[in-house]
């Protein structure tokens, strides 16, 4: 039987035991679920999970021996898969996927390598299955020498139209059951593909992804998907939804009770845009009814001109009442900030900071908690402040982390690529720890 290593991507080059916050990779999970369905014996080396550095990788890669090699790539560490796939000292097949990969696939036909390499383009759990099993049926868009690229997209017969019918075999993920902000045990799920929005600092953006369709898992499938992982996990508190969408709209938060009214023993969490909610905050008390226990929001700035400039829709003032009520409800809220985009000056700064503090203190007379979650801006490659970026002929250079922070657990998330605000280094990173630190005051 012929063997597929399917690596989760490093975040890091060196090996590490600082303990991060960690979100089980589904999408790879699919792709071994459907790899396995075809006859291959399949591994998934988590190197975020297990900690792993490049090194570790290719010295397991080699002892395994597979014919074949799949791995992700972010901007955040295209340096270190780009150093994987070159310096893999056995003869197999490999294939890059991932979201960034449709902006930078011409930069890794580059790549020195003497094995194929496949560069998947969109969703792969179809895909890539037919390339091995050599009866794909459409032909590679670009390739240069030994590297094909493949584009899955609405006109790819390899398209996952109907995600409700896209099965995941769990036991790709190996422990993947964490213990959550709460100390319970929680794993997640995936209830949507796609996105409605059109954040200018996000790859998903719609108005880069047009040509493919927002997907939707339907009631039944989701219900479905929870009850196997309760009988795979009987102690399981909590369910954490990852994508943008299951909370969309009214009828939206009316189908998330349905599901969750059948699971009385769970807790979930899952992410909201300010906008599905503030047309309709009478619905919020249905959402603590189903135990609904946190939210997450991206607020990124408390300065309207920053918010118009990266496309972030919805106005400080939504926002304030939206996680006014969500608290007022008792369901916590878990706030994310951005610090450094574009031409940012220090007022624009100062108004985000005051955001998070009135924040703070509104949660502090109610029944929920607030807590942010802070980040410095990373340009991410074909993204609307990229290109900006780039047109203003400022060089980008590679992520690089930044020792400067110190706050636990956060590691990962402690990556820059320049500084583009209009203050300096210091204040910068002043602003990004104080707003981290602003429940400890």
């Amino acid at each position: 039987m012929k063997k597929f290593v399917l690596i989760n991507s490093p975040l890091f080059w060196e090996r590490t035991n600082e303990e991060e916050e960690y979100l089980s990779p589904l999408g790879l999970g699919y792709i071994a679920t459907y790899l396995k369905k075809v006859g291959l014996e399949v591994l998934l080396l988590d190197s975020v999970k297990e900690r792993l550095g490049v090194e570790d990788i290719l010295k397991q890669v080699s002892e395994i021996k597979p014919e074949f090699v799949g791995i992700n790539v972010f901007t955040q560490n295209y340096e270190l898969v780009q150093y994987i796939i070159e310096k893999m000292s056995i003869q197999c097949e490999c294939f890059v996927g991932g979201q960034v990969v449709k902006s930078i696939y011409e930069t890794i036909l580059d790549w020195k390598t003497s094995n194929k390499v496949n560069i998947i383009i969109g969703e792969g759990e179809l895909i890539i299955p037919a390339i091995v099993l050599e009866n794909c049926k459409e032909k590679p868009i670009e390739h240069l020498d030994n590297k094909f690229v493949y584009k899955v997209d609405m006109n790819s017969q390899y398209f996952p139209e109907d995600i409700s019918k896209i099965y995941l075999d769990r036991s790709f993920l190996k422990d993947e059951i964490i213990n959550n902000h709460y100390g319970e045990k929680e794993a997640a799920i995936i209830t949507s593909r796609g996105c409605a929005y059109d954040c200018a600092f996000c790859g998903g953006a719609r108005g880069l992804n047009k040509d493919i369709s927002i997907r939707m898992k339907d009631v039944e499938s989701v219900k479905h998907e929870i009850a196997e992982i309760c009988d795979l996990y009987p102690d399981l508190k909590s369910i954490r939804i990852l994508d943008d969408l299951f909370l969309r709209n009214e009828t939206s938060i009316s189908q998330a009770a349905d599901i969750f009214q059948e699971f009385s023993q769970l807790h979930w969490r899952g992410m909201v845009h300010v906008l599905s909610l503030i047309k309709c905050l009478d619905k919020i008390q249905l959402l603590k009814n189903c135990n609904c226990k946190e939210l997450f929001v991206g607020i990124e700035s408390g300065s309207n001109t920053i918010r118009k400039r990266i496309n972030k829709l919805g106005d400080i003032s939504s926002v304030i009442s939206v996680i006014r009520e969500l608290l007022i409800h008792g369901i916590d809220v878990k706030g994310y900030f951005m610090y450094g985009f574009p031409d940012e000056t220090q007022e624009d700064m100062e108004e985000t900071y005051k955001l998070a503090c009135e924040l703070r203190n509104i949660s502090e007379k109610c029944e929920g908690t607030f807590r942010p979650s802070v980040f410095q801006f990373r340009p991410y490659h074909g993204t609307r402040l990229y290109n900006e970026i780039l047109e203003k002929g400022i060089d980008i250079p590679n992520c690089h982390y930044n020792s400067s922070y110190t706050l636990k657990g956060r590691s990962q998330f402690n990556f820059c690529s320049g500084n583009y605000s209009r203050v300096p280094d210091e204040i910068l990173e002043e602003y990004i720890v104080k707003t981290q630190k602003i429940m400890e005051a």
